[in-house]
């Protein structure tokens, strides 16, 4: 008698899961607990496991496919085997699914001379499970340049092979040598000479095509991307969005946090953010209505008795925004360590949906990568989000109108006008200013 295994409940409110790689095929035997394939969640991917053992007669999806909750995914042969009950075991997250640019060959182009562009190696047509650590995205892209993980020297975390290690490996194409130009006769304007085309510095992933105008590529958006896009769609055109731009100069507080860091020896690290949280969280105890929700439906404003923050990450498979509990109970060096902590949950993407959900309030640091002034868009159905910016040098004029240099933190601070206006947000980022300006006043609270 035939057994049809379903895609299973891989969490709360997950209807949906994209096939990123079959790791089996039709007619081939499987144990217990083998993974058949890996899928992508709204913020996750997980390996599939096999609740049987036996002969996998007919896979029914493909990779790149969108399945739903219930949908036949593996038909298994008749023939009795152990089962691990017909119900999958959930698995734990792994690392980044997010599409990844698939090589591409240049252009043709119109040139005296023919010029002969070598194609990509063809893909293996059947994908081989390997014993190398990779994220999906990588072993994916590995399969298009035709690379045997196990024959790369992965230079990631743990020896995981990145996207870079199979750049090494494949080489940088060569650019075609420039055609001689002909001498132009006097008083004859020469004609140009066609150049090849400008090449991304990543090869465009996506499948080969054609629009009115020249080649193009059509990829299929990541089931990350899809939430992404769906909750951000959702926060656009629901909140009232307004950003209450500010600066606060964090001299004293770099001096402060760089010296209490050396007397602990950097267990933990007191970052800037360490203070900008703990300063948030002081200045909601005064400001509630920026840790609340608003429920336009029953006319009522939800405020929140606790402070759930959640911290913007960017990361190669998307937005990815983890959340510390309870995070007005904790003090800075707590805090400190939970950061710590979410940063090598992320970094071995070793958390959970549930490690996402019930924010309350969100921060995010442009500064990491060097912006300055940003208007993010708020973490919906929260009613606020804190931006920074980058941190830089700049001079200023004091009280006595001398100037003097300062270290100016942007603040961005978009909130949900519906809510509350815009002289709430300057006065609450006025009392976040107050902390982070004059450090000692963290000992008061």
């Amino acid at each position: 008698m035939a057994r049809e295994f379903t895609l299973p409940d891989l969490g709360e409110g997950i209807t949906e899961a994209q096939i990123i790689r079959v790791l089996i095929k039709s007619g081939e035997t499987v144990s217990l607990d083998q993974a058949l394939m890996e899928v992508e969640t709204d913020k996750a991917a997980v390996e599939i496991p096999s609740p049987f053992e036996g002969v996998a007669d007919k896979v029914h999806v493909t990779e790149g496919q969108t399945v739903n909750v219930g949908d036949v995914i593996v038909t298994f042969g008749g023939q009795a085997g152990k089962s691990s009950g017909g119900t999958a075991k959930k698995a734990a997250p792994t690392e980044a699914a997010q599409t990844e640019p698939a090589p591409t060959s240049a252009p043709a182009t119109t040139a005296p001379a023919t010029t002969t562009v070598a194609a990509p190696p063809a893909a293996p047509s059947t994908p081989r499970r390997t014993t190398t650590p990779a994220a999906p995205a990588v072993r994916k892209l590995a399969r298009q340049m035709g690379i045997d993980l196990d024959t790369v020297t992965g230079t990631g975390p743990g020896g995981r092979v990145t996207k870079d290690d199979l750049m090494r490996v494949n080489g940088s194409p060569a650019a075609p040598a420039a055609p001689a130009v002909p001498a132009a006769s006097p008083g004859v304007t020469p004609a140009p000479t066609p150049r090849p085309r400008v090449q991304p510095t990543m090869p465009l992933p996506g499948v080969p095509g054609t629009d009115k105008w020249g080649p193009i590529r059509r990829d299929k958006i990541t089931q990350i991307r899809k939430t992404i896009a769906n909750q951000m769609s959702l926060s656009a055109f629901t909140a009232v969005h307004v950003t209450h731009n500010d600066e606060v100069d964090v001299a004293e507080l770099d001096s402060l946090r760089r010296e209490l860091s050396a007397l602990t020896d950097n267990d933990p690290k007191l970052t800037v953010m360490t203070f900008v949280i703990r300063a948030t969280c002081l200045a909601i105890r005064k400001f509630p209505i920026f840790n609340a929700s608003f429920d336009q439906e029953n006319s009522e404003i939800i405020y929140k008795d606790y402070v759930n923050l959640g911290i913007a990450v960017d990361t190669e498979r998307g937005l990815i925004v983890p959340v510390i509990r309870n995070v007005d109970t904790l003090g800075l060096r707590d805090i400190a360590y939970q950061l710590r902590a979410i940063a090598e949950r992320i970094r071995t993407n070793q958390f959970a949906i549930e490690d996402l959900r019930g924010g309350t309030f969100t921060i995010t640091n442009v500064g990491a990568l060097g912006g300055s002034v940003s208007t993010p868009i708020i973490n919906y159905p929260e009613v606020a989000i804190l931006g920074l910016g980058r941190s830089k040098w700049t001079p200023v004029i004091d009280e006595d109108g001398e100037i003097d240099k300062g270290l100016m933190l942007p603040m961005n601070l978009s909130f949900d006008h519906r809510a509350t206006d815009g002289a709430n947000a300057a006065r609450f980022c006025g009392e976040i200013i107050s902390y982070l300006r004059h450090p000692s006043k963290f000992l008061l609270d």
